[in-house]
């Protein structure tokens, strides 16, 4: 069946599964770090949660730097090519985790790290560039449910396999499941002309690729910048306490025992409901106006993640948790197929890894947040932190909107007429 598929959505059902493999073998064990890092010799309370913080930026701040030049690449040299160096290079980092004896070896491998992986914005990229323009929302959040998924059954194995087997024997595993998504790629993924935009940036001012003006002038754009900044936001939310998770379980159960079993059963739940999002609320953003979707979903997040840190019981947590995941996972696919639709089709690389960019100082700063209000005030209060971060991002977003209201087609006109003249 699937070699009478178009081209694109053949593409779209191998890179969801390549995804799927991918974000299992990164979160094999990674969600576990605060655990692993305490046989490494890190028990006393204010240096695990601050070694936590750190260790979760480490990868963040490295992979801004280089993600546009990455997006360039693929631009360039082609994304598939991109695809396979982030899997790769993922697949032998997770492999060096076993052989570290320090929580300083950790962080330095989770630097390396963030310079040379990043499947999730080489995969995007690909489905965004081949994808016809009233499919994206479909397309974008079909694959952003293989990165939920993939981050479920990864951490609900691999916290039965650590227990079983080991930290050090679980990174190796999760290392060659990185290397299957690979070969994988190799064989089936085929790169496509680009579709979307016909706007072309080769004029006489540009120079030879037009880059460099497309970045000074295009990416100033005020539809590009509002999507920037909540999606900025939207990170420092997603990871503001999702590093602390583990130490909080820990916390209310009083013992590591048995905690990674029950955090990989709760991430399991977080990222299938995450993954249910991106293919029932994401849909939404092809037949009604993303703007409007966009706020209601960070209203709804920040409501249900108020309960998340005065539950006092595993079970109570869990179940604001899950519920505010699933609101939380509509809105990243919406702002990614509406900067897709105003990205001109010869430079969505670039677009997409200046986006991986400005999201991943987002994920740099929010876990250093996340550690310092868990130094000076406590685990639970990280939770009440999230949820005013999520009230800040609707509320920035219904300003935004209200101030610079502008549909996705009004957007594409201007930012083409900038484009060409």
């Amino acid at each position: 069946m699937i070699s009478i598929m178009p081209q694109w959505k053949r593409n779209l059902i191998v890179l969801w599964i390549t995804q799927v493999l991918s974000l299992m073998g990164f979160n094999f064990v990674l969600p576990f770090l605060p655990y692993y890092i305490q046989e490494l010799g890190v028990r006393e309370a204010e240096s695990l949660r601050m070694w936590t913080g750190i260790i979760a930026s480490a990868p963040a701040l490295s992979f801004a730097v280089v993600s546009p030049f990455w997006g360039i690449a693929a631009d360039r040299w082609g994304k598939k090519l991109m695809i396979l160096r982030a899997m790769i290079a993922g697949g032998v980092i997770m492999m060096l985790y076993a052989f570290c004896t320090t929580v300083q070896a950790v962080a330095t491998l989770r630097v390396i790290q963030g310079l040379f992986t990043g499947t999730i914005a080489a995969s995007t990229t690909m489905v965004a560039a081949g994808t016809p323009r009233n499919k994206l929302s479909y397309a974008l959040g079909f694959l952003s449910s293989s990165n939920y998924i993939g981050t479920s059954l990864g951490p609900l194995v691999g916290g039965v396999f650590a227990e079983s087997f080991g930290f050090r024997t679980t990174f190796i595993s999760g290392g060659i499941i990185l290397f299957i998504g690979a070969v994988i790629v190799i064989m089936y993924v085929e790169e496509l002309k680009e579709e979307g935009s016909e706007v072309t940036l080769a004029s006489p001012e540009n120079g030879k690729n037009g880059v460099e003006p497309f970045l000074l002038r295009n990416l100033l754009h005020r539809s590009f910048l509002t999507l920037f900044f909540l999606l900025f936001i939207l990170r420092i939310a997603r990871n503001i306490a999702n590093p602390f998770i583990a130490l909080y379980i820990q916390d209310i159960r009083g013992t590591m025992e048995g905690a990674p079993s029950l955090m990989g059963i709760i991430s399991a739940g977080s990222g299938l409901l995450t993954a249910l999002a991106g293919v029932t609320l994401v849909r939404l953003g092809d037949s009604r106006p993303r703007e409007r979707l966009l706020k209601n979903l960070f209203l709804l997040s920040a409501v249900t993640a108020l309960p998340m840190g005065f539950t006092g019981s595993v079970l109570g947590f869990s179940f604001f948790f899950l519920v505010s995941s699933y609101f939380m996972g509509g809105i990243e696919p919406i702002i990614q197929s509406s900067m897709s639709v105003i990205a001109p089709a010869n430079r969505k690389g670039i677009v997409f890894g200046v986006q991986t960019t400005i999201g991943s100082l987002g994920w740099f700063v929010a876990p250093l947040l996340g550690s310092y209000v868990s130094i000076h005030f406590g685990i639970h209060e990280v939770f009440l932190a999230l949820s005013i971060v999520l009230f800040l991002s609707w509320g920035a977003s219904e300003y935004l909107f209200r101030r610079f209201p502008q549909s996705a087609e009004e957007a594409l006109s201007q930012v083409g007429k900038k484009c060409i003249h």
